[in-house]
């Protein structure tokens, strides 16, 4: 899927190195960073959706989505970009609801964030997420977001 010059594309094995990079650039606070390993093995699982971000010909990023058993809803489980502040990440958030629609017939999107990361915090807002509750983790508060997409 393709959005003002960055497109989403089913993540490769060969490119899993460089995303452990990334998430030990500026997402590391706010993210639990997975070995290569775990990357591996969750990459290869049938319910979990891995997407590389693309700007022209270079990674730029990547997100994972998880189906939940439902059926109806997706977990947008991580975002990391490699250069924040240049919108890849809003743009590919924007994308999100687009892809769980078209590709993956879900209705519903929902993520957890970092109360602290009020950056993260802005941008899911702006592209229509709402908070819905809140959780826990390693004693840190999370905020819960979703959004309702619409079938075709």
């Amino acid at each position: 899927m393709r959005n003002e010059a960055i497109t989403l594309r089913d993540t490769q094995i060969e490119e899993l190195a460089r995303i452990c990079e990334m998430e030990q650039g500026d997402a590391r606070d706010f993210i639990a960073p997975y070995s290569l390993e775990r990357h591996r093995a969750e990459l290869l699982k049938p319910d979990v959706v891995y997407k590389s971000i693309y700007h022209n010909d270079d990674l730029v990023g990547f997100l994972i989505l998880v189906l939940d058993p439902d059926g109806h809803s997706v977990e947008f489980r991580r975002i990391v970009v490699s250069d924040p502040g240049r919108g890849y990440g809003k743009r590919a958030i924007a994308i999100v609801a687009e892809l769980c629609r078209s590709e993956l017939g879900r209705a519903r999107v929902w993520l957890d964030v970092f109360e602290t990361n009020a950056r993260a915090r802005h941008v899911y807002e702006e592209c229509g997420y709402e908070p819905f509750g809140e959780s826990e983790y390693r004693g840190r508060t999370l905020v819960l977001y979703q959004k309702t997409v619409r079938l075709p």
